[in-house]
């Protein structure tokens, strides 16, 4: 049976090829959510998932009583021109803004922060660059920072290449990944068993097929808490205990597996958790909505709970690998990527995002 993070992810990319190459148009209508799911064989919660994706990236909107229809204005980067003009006056645009912020006295590192966030919340699904010059590699797996700033510059370290991303989660990575919808994939899966990551869902997943998992970075994941931690929330336990609402992951994303594991190991049940069929597609929206109040807790990464300003407690140190077949290993740019982490200057790019170690970046594991 085809997992459902898969499948969303799925109806997602096809409906957005549709806009991005021109047979959706601005203003169209789309499917109910009851007639696609129809058509797709699946529940209409899945359906519904996709249509929000869509929607947070600004190519659907919903209008009361008149159903979903593509959005006015489309900004795919297949769109992007060399014309000068235009980036010109986009950087005017931007040093406009930057002014503006550091009048109202927010600090550069503050408003790059907002930047990534801004940025990461849109999910760049292509390079700075067009199909037409770059050889686009194909992405899909979990949420991470680092990885949404590795694809904005993919072509300034590999030259020739672009990467293209979707956040679908671990699991959904690794499934497409299997399915052959993409060349690489990002994971974090805790396996309480054996107390590793990742190894043991890639053998599961991948039986007899040779495969590479090489360590991007060590991520601290905790808990992200509104400033002060009014709560004082120190443990997956307190968040029960104090009836505090939760902002939780998609499933099949790693951080849902290691919370179910948790909940599980310390005898507690998902349905104690207020809020946790509340789920978000990526760290940045965990720390969104926690910033603006509509929840006062959550799983996710330190990185993003500095960027929005917010409390962290520190849960576990999880490792994020990147996962593709072995017989890529020695073609480009797989090789350019390993040899790229495993020196100082991968090191040092992890090593400029708060929340990261790059004391295992660049070591390789194969299944």
């Amino acid at each position: 049976m085809m997992d459902t993070t898969y499948l969303y992810y799925q109806i997602a990319d096809s409906i957005r090829r549709d806009i991005v190459d021109g047979r959706l148009k601005p203003g169209d209508k789309l499917p109910s959510v009851r007639e696609l799911s129809k058509q797709w064989g699946c529940t209409q919660g899945t359906v519904q998932r996709a249509y929000s994706e869509l929607s947070q990236q600004g190519l659907l909107e919903s209008r009361a009583g008149k159903g979903t229809h593509v959005s006015g204005v489309l900004t795919p980067v297949e769109m992007q021109t060399d014309n000068v003009l235009r980036m010109v006056n986009l950087v005017n645009q931007a040093e406009e803004f930057l002014l503006k912020s550091i009048s109202k006295g927010y600090t550069l590192e503050e408003i790059q922060n907002s930047m990534n966030l801004a940025m990461d919340h849109w999910k760049s699904l292509e390079s700075q660059l067009t199909k037409n010059t770059l050889k686009m590699i194909k992405f899909i797996g979990s949420h991470d920072p680092i990885i949404n700033s590795i694809s904005q510059q993919f072509f300034k370290y590999f030259p020739g290449y672009g990467l293209s991303l979707f956040f679908s989660g671990s699991q959904g990575g690794l499934q497409a990944l299997s399915a052959n919808q993409s060349d690489i994939a990002g994971c974090h899966l805790w396996d309480m068993e054996t107390d590793t990551y990742n190894l043991q869902a890639v053998k599961q997943i991948f039986k007899n097929k040779k495969m590479v998992l090489i360590t991007l970075a060590t991520r601290r994941l905790g808990l992200i808490l509104p400033p002060g931690n009014p709560f004082k929330i120190n443990s997956i336990a307190d968040i029960i205990k104090k009836r505090v609402r939760f902002a939780n992951r998609q499933a099949g994303s790693g951080t849902r597996v290691w919370l179910d594991a948790m909940l599980a190991k310390n005898g507690l049940s998902p349905d104690e958790v207020i809020g946790y069929e509340n789920e978000y597609a990526t760290h940045s929206e965990i720390g969104r909505v926690i910033a603006e109040g509509s929840a006062g807790v959550g799983v996710g990464l330190e990185t993003v709970a500095l960027a929005y300003g917010l409390d962290f407690v520190l849960l576990t140190k999880e490792k994020y690998d990147l996962v593709f077949y072995e017989q890529n290993a020695q073609k480009e740019p797989f090789n350019l990527l390993i040899q790229w982490l495993q020196s100082q200057a991968g090191k040092n790019f992890v090593n400029q995002f708060p929340g990261y170690e790059n004391n295992e970046t660049g070591m390789i594991r194969y299944s």
